[in-house]
């Protein structure tokens, strides 16, 4: 019997608060919108505006200096020869291929493989005539070769 009084009471709850059996159809009341008021347009005031003076007459200013040459920063804005980034690429190579790729972990592994994209990156600009590109990649190589000792 004391199952049942709590079985009912839970029906019961149930039933009160679900809101699927709840849903009697309640009317929204949407007022009505204000009456339009009709207004007069509004003439336009036209007002001079007040005179200015005008100024004396300055002579003409000379024109300003052209702006400095931007330049790389690291290059002091000199384009390497052909022969230094060769030379570069040489010491690069020499210090990857000392290394043991199998022996590195796998972040140095990383950054070997990175320096040799590097080095042949450099190696085409080289053969493209590109040797501000060639000299960038070059020193990235290096620095990632250095980074591995």
């Amino acid at each position: 019997m004391r199952t049942l009084v709590i079985v009912a009471t839970l029906l019961a709850g149930a039933c009160a608060s679900n809101p699927a059996r709840a849903s009697v159809a309640v009317p929204l009341e949407i007022p009505e919108p204000p009456p339009r008021v009709q207004m007069a347009p509004m003439p336009a005031v036209d007002t001079p505006l007040p005179e200015r003076p005008v100024p004396a007459v300055v002579p003409p200013a000379r024109p300003a200096p052209p702006p400095p040459e931007l330049r790389p920063a690291g290059s002091v804005g000199r384009t390497p020869s052909a022969a230094q980034v060769r030379e570069s690429l040489g010491r690069t190579k020499q210090k990857l291929d000392l290394m043991d790729r199998r022996r590195l972990n796998a972040g140095r592994q990383a950054d070997y493989d990175s320096a040799r994209r590097f080095l042949a990156q450099a190696e085409s600009a080289v053969a493209a005539n590109n040797l501000l590109l060639a000299q960038s990649s070059a020193e990235k190589a290096e620095t990632l070769a250095n980074g591995l000792k």
